[in-house]
C-alpha cells in the first residue's frame, strides 16, 4: 500500500506524536456544564473500524450535539468541484513525459480510463481518488459519515468544526509541483508501509507505531504544518466553543489528537481536562 494511503483519507494525516492511549476521550472541567467527548476517526469503509466498543454509542447517545470536521449539509459541492481543478496548469505540464505516461498506464489498469480526463485535476485530489480505490468498501459510508447519519437519526444537533475553505486552504499551501511529486511517489511506490500495518496501528491506538510506518523525508517541508498544525488550532478553538454551549461528541481525524501541537494538548492548555476512555475493537 502506498505511502500517502492515509493522507487524503479526509486528511487523517501523518506524524503522530506522544503516547495517546485511546481513540475516545472525555472533556470536562473549567465550568463546562456537562462532559463532552472527542473521537479519532478515519475516513474509510473497512468493517474493522466499525467494530468499536458499545461505550462509543453510549457517549454519542449522552450528548446533545455531534460535531465533525465538515458538516456535509453545509458543503458547497460546486465550490468543492471548482477547487479540485487547476486554473492555469495541467498534469502533463507538471509531470515529465515518462511520469505522465506511467500515470496514464497506471490509471488505465486501476480505473479503466487514462489520465486525460483528469488532466486539470489538482494532483492532491487525484492521489486521494487513487488511494481510495485500494481500500475495502465493506460499509456503505466512511466512519465519520456513519457517525453523522447515526447522530442525525437520533436528533442530535449537527455541527461543523471547520469550514470547507479551511481544508482547501491547507491543500493550497502545498505547491502544485510538490503535489505532483507526491502523486508520483504514491503510484510508483510499492515498498512503503502496507495498509494492514497502518490499520492495525489505528485499531490499537498505537500512534508511535503509526509514526514509524509513515515516516517519510520526501514530503514537502510544510506538509505537516499545513495539514495538521495550523488546522489543529482552529479545531481546538471551535470544539471548546461547542462544548461550552452543550455536551458534544466531537469526531476528527485521529492524527489531529496527539502531540504537543495536537488538539488534546491545545484543549488542555486552555484549562480543560481531557482524559482517555480505554476501549477495544471487537475481533468480529
Amino acid at each position: 500500500m502506498k505511502r500517502i494511503i492515509f493522507t487524503v483519507i479526509a486528511l487523517v494525516g501523518l506524524l503522530f506524536q506522544g503516547n495517546a492511549q485511546s481513540l475516545l476521550w472525555k472533556i470536562y472541567g473549567k465550568g463546562l456544564r456537562d462532559t463532552s467527548y472527542l473521537y479519532g476517526t478515519i475516513h474509510i469503509q473497512d468493517k474493522r473500524v466499525f467494530r468499536f466498543d458499545s461505550i462509543v454509542y453510549d457517549k454519542l447517545n449522552a450528548v446533545e450535539a455531534y460535531a465533525m470536521e465538515l458538516n456535509p449539509e453545509k458543503i458547497d459541492m460546486e465550490a468543492m468541484k471548482k477547487e479540485m481543478l487547476m486554473k492555469k496548469h495541467t498534469l502533463n505540464e507538471l509531470l515529465s513525459d515518462s511520469d505522465y505516461k506511467y500515470l496514464d498506464n497506471y490509471m488505465k489498469k486501476k480505473m479503466g480510463t487514462g489520465v486525460l480526463l483528469y488532466n486539470k485535476m489538482k494532483p492532491f485530489f487525484l492521489e486521494s481518488q487513487l488511494s481510495q480505490m485500494d481500500m475495502p468498501k465493506d460499509e456503505g459510508k466512511a466512519l465519520d459519515l456513519y457517525f453523522f447519519n447515526y447522530a442525525k437519526s437520533h436528533q442530535k444537533i449537527i455541527l461543523g468544526i471547520e469550514k470547507l475553505e479551511d481544508q482547501l486552504g491547507a491543500i493550497k499551501a502545498i505547491s502544485l509541483p510538490d503535489q505532483a511529486k507526491m502523486l508520483m511517489q504514491t503510484v510508483r511506490d510499492t515498498t512503503r508501509a502496507n495498509y494492514e500495518e497502518l490499520l492495525n496501528a489505528y485499531l490499537h491506538a498505537d500512534f508511535n507505531k503509526f509514526a514509524e510506518l509513515m515516516k517519510d523525508t520526501t514530503l514537502p517541508s510544510n506538509f505537516e504544518e499545513a495539514l495538521l498544525t495550523k488546522r489543529n488550532k482552529g479545531m481546538a478553538k471551535h470544539i471548546i466553543q461547542y462544548c461550552k454551549k452543550q455536551p458534544t461528541f466531537n469526531a476528527i481525524g485521529a492524527a489531529h489528537l496527539p502531540g504537543k501541537n495536537g488538539v488534546i494538548a491545545l484543549i488542555r492548555k486552555k484549562g480543560y481536562t481531557v482524559e482517555p476512555i480505554p476501549f477495544k475493537f471487537r475481533e468480529n
